[in-house]
């Protein structure tokens, strides 16, 4: 009795936000417009929605120059440059645009950092019409990367900007940008404008197809979501298939499939993923009306290819009825377009019995497991010599992680995954691995592999080669350091380049393996300032040699000894005997400390403070105060200026005295008067 068929489908699964908006304004548009409406391209990729559109009135265009002045025309969900924008403009054409958000914040974010003077990076499809639009916005200074051959295109530069194809897959455009920035090193901003539904959409499908016996990916063949689904699927689950909608359902793919499982792709409509349900049950219940087996399951038969028909390969093995080769059991992930043109009629086979016959009448047949029994056989002997081999993880199981290895399933221990304990087996699902072999047993069908003893002996050979390389790096930074203590004396200016940055200083390289300490304190001098503010790794600096130490193997550089002390520079200003006006700031037991400009400060001791003795300086200052002081003494070595407010005050008193006695008849005045005057003033 066959088991009933379940099907799953995915969450999300069809139309996405962006396509689901261009095409409700394309259908809001044509309402009530008399003039010619079109998109330019196709608004979605998808023959159905783009049919049912033209139905409606909206057609679809090429290129601008199909229009007439006055016409509209709807730029599709995958975006236009700026010149289409334009063009349009200057044709007289009424511009609807239905560029998806998502896209056009790619568009934006491209422009954005091409403006910054960044060389832009744009992760995705090249003939894709979205990557070519974001492009455009991009400008000359860009470059598409869609595989590795194209980093060799990547030109030199400081700065990088990186966006991505707003469909494309996560974990390439991952490995492209650090293969990128492997290849090109330097500044790079990296902006992942993968729309969210699309990764989302992508881990639905990758994570239903691994629970399912057969996997069915639904959409136009030209849409680059829907292949990225395929792609992502089949790595996980064989039996994935890419179809257009429900006609092109063949009942050898739903053969022993207890569990379906269904995506589709952001440009098919809701319609194509229901009437594809409607046609796996019909098929199923014809399934069920199959005669039992004929032939045990597991037989392994010769036959003669016969026929090639759009779904198979049609076998003579000798049996009442001829036997039927689905094209992805003639070979892993086969389709009619990659068998057909290998295949001719009279060709000998080896194969084995699968199932009973189908509806048609055959025997399902399979050479993909015939090879497989056969290559398990000879298996022991084509491993005996290889000492690593390449695998390809399938899915997580209890206890590790079942691989395929040239079509056969093996399988690592999750403590042999890693050389530190694997929290999430799934993460090598279908990665690449180099694996060396653990266990072998043909006749149980058993083989284990082992990636942590592979990654034992990579980080034992790695460590002997940065020993090694680091011994003779150390021997020749030795020479370098020996010639440069013979080569540079102290005193002398050099320019160098910062090779590190540290909390103490900087490292400047002077010399090819020469490195000399620019301490913190010999940087600038404004300590307040950090290394970090200022400079740079790779910065080119000047610096002057203030030590040499061949013994210890030290050379003390500095920066600030090439640059004036601005606290001389202020004190050149000061001069002794001038008066100037400052401001106390703090108190010393023995003075008070005023500030007389931005850089320099001076001391006024506790006899300059006042012409009667007093206890400190507190009693008669105050901080914040202003003063007028004059200099005793600038100390240009020593950074120290006296100062004196008595010395200042007896100052302005002979200034005072002196006016006052060059004033024509000041002695004869009356000396009442003088006492009169000098009370109304103290008032």
């Amino acid at each position: 009795m066959r088991d009933t068929m379940k099907i799953y489908v995915t969450d999300p699964c069809g139309f996405c936000y962006g396509v689901k908006r261009a095409v409700n304004i394309a259908q809001m548009q044509v309402k009530g417009y008399n003039v010619s409406i079109a998109t330019l391209g196709e608004l979605v990729h998808n023959p159905r929605v783009v049919d049912s559109l033209k139905q409606q009135g909206v057609q679809c265009k090429e290129n601008l120059a199909e229009f007439s002045a006055g016409d509209t025309v709807i730029f599709r969900s995958h975006g236009v440059g700026p010149d289409v924008y334009r063009e349009a403009e200057q044709c007289g054409l009424t511009v609807i645009d239905a560029t998806c958000p998502h896209v056009r914040k790619a568009q934006k974010t491209a422009e954005e950092l091409a403006s910054e003077g960044r060389f832009v990076i744009i992760i995705g499809e090249k003939r894709h019409p979205e990557v070519q639009s974001i492009k455009a916005w991009a400008g000359t200074e860009s470059l598409v990367i869609e595989n590795e051959d194209d980093l060799e295109s990547l030109p030199v530069k400081d700065k990088f900007g990186v966006v991505s194809q707003t469909t494309f897959e996560a974990g390439k455009f991952n490995l492209l940008l650090h293969l990128s920035q492997e290849k090109r090193p330097g500044d790079y901003k990296v902006c992942r404008t993968i729309c969210t539904a699309t990764a989302e959409r992508q881990a639905a499908a990758r994570k239903l197809a691994g629970q399912v016996d057969a996997f069915f990916v639904f959409g136009g063949k030209n849409s680059a979501n829907t292949r990225h689904l395929y792609d992502l699927a089949v790595t996980v689950n064989p039996r994935t298939y890419l179809l257009e909608d429900a006609s092109e359902i063949t009942a050898s793919m739903l053969a022993g499939a207890g569990k379906i499982g269904i995506t589709a792709g952001a440009s098919t409509p809701q319609e194509i993923i229901e009437e594809a349900i409607v046609a796996m049950e019909t098929m199923e219940e014809l399934l069920g009306e199959q005669e039992s087996m004929k032939l045990h399951i597991g037989m392994i038969v010769e036959g003669t290819v016969v026929d090639v028909t759009k779904d198979e390969v049609v076998v003579n093995f000798g049996y009442q009825s001829e036997g039927s080769v689905p094209f992805d059991q003639w070979v892993q992930g086969g389709t009619k377009e990659t068998v057909a043109p290998t295949v001719n009629k009279g060709d000998k086979v080896t194969l084995k019995v699968i199932a009973s016959e189908n509806q048609d009448g055959l025997v399902v047949l399979s050479k993909t497991r015939a090879e497989a029994d056969q290559a398990w056989l000879k298996l022991p002997e084509q491993l005996a010599d290889k000492k690593t081999v390449q695998v390809k993880g399938l899915r997580a199981v209890k206890g590790g992680l079942t691989v395929s290895y040239e079509g056969l399933t093996g399988f690592i221990p999750a403590s042999h995954l890693d050389l530190r304990h694997v929290d999430d087996v799934k993460e090598y699902e279908g990665k690449d691995l180099e694996v060396s072999l653990l266990e072998i047993n043909p006749e149980k069908k058993r083989l284990v592999f082992s990636r942590r003893n592979v990654l034992r002996e990579e980080r034992a050979a790695k460590n002997a080669a940065y020993k090694e390389e680091r011994a003779r790096r150390e021997e020749e930074r030795k020479e370098a350091m020996d010639k440069a203590f013979e080569t540079f004396h102290e005193g002398e200016t050099v320019e160098g380049t910062i090779r590190s940055i540290v909390d103490f200083g900087m490292f400047v390289e002077i010399a090819p393996f020469v490195q000399g300490l620019v301490h913190i304190s010999e940087i600038s001098w404004d300590r307040s300032v950090k290394p970090a503010d200022l400079y740079k790794v790779g910065d080119k600096v000047q610096v002057y040699i203030k030590g040499l130490d061949a013994e210890k193997g030290r050379i003390s550089l500095s920066i600030k000894a090439l640059q004036e002390d601005p606290w001389q520079t202020a004190a050149k200003e000061l001069h002794v005997g001038d008066v100037v006006t400052g401001t106390v700031v703090r108190f010393l037991p023995f003075g008070a400390i005023v500030k007389l400009n931005d850089k320099n400060e001076g001391m006024i001791h506790i006899s300059e403070i006042s012409e009667q003795r007093i206890e400190k300086p507190e009693d008669v200052l105050e901080a914040g105060q202003e003063v007028k002081v004059k200099v005793l003494r600038v100390d240009m070595e020593h950074k120290k200026i006296a100062l004196s407010i008595t010395k200042a005050k007896e100052d302005a008193e002979k200034a005072e005295m002196s006016q006052y006695l060059g004033k024509k008849g000041a002695l004869s005045q009356d000396l009442g008067e003088k006492l009169a005057e000098a009370e109304k003033d103290a008032k």
